[in-house]
């Protein structure tokens, strides 16, 4: 779980949103897009980037 005074002022790579925890992941609601989260570092690079339509 990501510091919520953390994840206030973060946002998501592609449309600057807030994002939201959901544990093993952030999600942005916006894009519709997810970001692993591994050993509590969010994985927040193009390439780790998933869908969350899958």
């Amino acid at each position: 779980m990501i510091d919520k005074d953390i994840l206030n002022i973060m946002g998501c790579i592609r449309c600057k949103s807030k994002l939201i925890d959901k544990e093993d992941h952030l999600e942005c609601d916006q894009c519709n897009i997810g970001y692993p989260i591994e050993d509590d570092i969010p994985r927040m690079v193009e390439d780790r980037i998933f869908s969350l339509n899958d």
